[in-house]
């Protein structure tokens, strides 16, 4: 037995009005330092219903800390919010669901969050996640990624009950997202559907989300690239981003995103560029299990790309938009990377990546895939 899950999605010109129709008053967005002094904040503000009352939480960066995300719990439960707002990239959206579930349950670690429990969430409020970037698909997914402030390591958590209530998919909060930004998350959306179409526990509802998604993305980042304020462009990739999301949320991630979320553990490095740096290697990899599906995909793509094999078509593609697929196109020397494979290693084995992924692998094919980038 099977179940597809998905927020409410709201999208296309003018969704942030949406807000507006919300029967609420209290509400607490949850956001970056960098969002908290833009116009895009005050663009959700000014959507909220007339005489609400607004709690902003800014303390998130690009990476955040546990402690970071749970700084201010004292002053969220006095205010009470009976909308929690995500607002920003994957950081803040999945900060959010993290807060969220410590404010529906008081006395709940984040790291008790499962999908093999129910914690009856939703009695106290609703939670509302607004993207600004085009590819993280947090938005549309029940899992959540954080730091552990100890082992300096991304923990991923997952529950049903954090999904997103409403996903808000309004394409004039991208429009001014910068193009290296555009590039990192459109190349994890990439990813996420590549990953989720040879999962293990793929399925006809993600099958077709990630096919379209595909379709969505990879034309029109190429217009965006071009023109970042073609308006039709930006929103086919926000929306092609966002299926990409509920592709991976119902069936499940692999290879790449288990070696990428250990590389940016060490490294800082953004995740879109991480996951897309060993994409072509894990679907070479992968090809004995899945070179049929493969397939499919690989005619999706812009034909001036297309290759003999799908890896192949996505170096073609990758070189086009400036996505790195050795070491030496990231700012991380050869000898620091090589020092830290065995770590990443271990923690990549360690990701729900290797159970889902196509073909099996082992400590010696991790540390092949590590390698093979260099």
């Amino acid at each position: 037995m099977w179940f597809f899950r998905s927020p409410r999605i709201v999208f296309g010109e003018d969704s942030l009005s949406f807000l507006s129709m919300v029967e609420s008053r209290r509400f607490l967005i949850v956001t970056d330092r960098y969002l908290s002094g833009t116009d895009i904040l005050k663009k959700v503000k000014t959507a909220l219903p007339t005489g609400s009352e607004t709690m902003v939480f800014s303390n998130i960066g690009s990476e955040p800390l546990l402690s970071e995300i749970t700084s201010d719990m004292d002053s969220i439960y006095r205010f009470e919010p009976e909308i929690i707002i995500g607002l920003g990239g994957g950081s803040s959206i999945d900060a959010a669901k993290i807060i969220y579930a410590l404010y529906e349950k008081p006395g709940l670690s984040a790291f008790d969050i499962t999908p093999m429990d129910n914690f009856g969430m939703g009695s106290r409020s609703r939670l509302v996640a607004i993207p600004t970037t085009s590819g993280t698909g947090s938005e549309c997914s029940w899992a959540a990624v954080f730091t552990d402030d100890n082992e300096k390591r991304k923990n991923e958590v997952a529950s049903p009950e954090i999904l997103p209530d409403y996903a808000i998919l309004d394409p004039d909060l991208v429009l001014d997202l910068p193009r290296a930004q555009t590039v990192n998350t459109a190349v994890d959306a990439i990813t996420h559907a590549v990953e989720s179409y040879v999962s293990q526990w793929n399925n006809l509802y993600s099958d077709i989300l990630a096919e379209k998604a595909i379709s969505l993305i990879t034309p029109n980042l190429l217009r965006v690239i071009s023109d970042p304020h073609d308006f039709s462009a930006r929103e086919s990739v926000h929306i092609g981003s966002s299926m990409a999301g509920l592709s991976f949320s119902n069936s499940q991630i692999g290879l790449a995103h288990a070696l990428g979320h250990a590389m940016g553990a060490y490294f800082g490095i953004p995740h879109g560029k991480t996951v897309g740096l060993y994409l072509p290697e894990v679907v070479r990899y992968n090809r004995r299990k899945a070179g049929p599906r493969y397939d499919n995909l690989n005619k999706l793509f812009p034909k001036k790309f297309i290759s003999s094999t799908l890896d192949l078509t996505l170096r073609n593609y990758f070189r086009e938009i400036g996505q790195p697929t050795q070491i030496k196109d990231i700012p991380v020397q050869k000898s620091d990377y090589e020092s830290k494979i065995s770590d990443m290693k271990d923690l990549a084995s360690q990701s729900t990546g290797i159970l889902t992924n196509p073909e099996e692998a082992d400590s010696t094919a991790l540390e092949m895939l590590l390698r093979s980038v260099i």
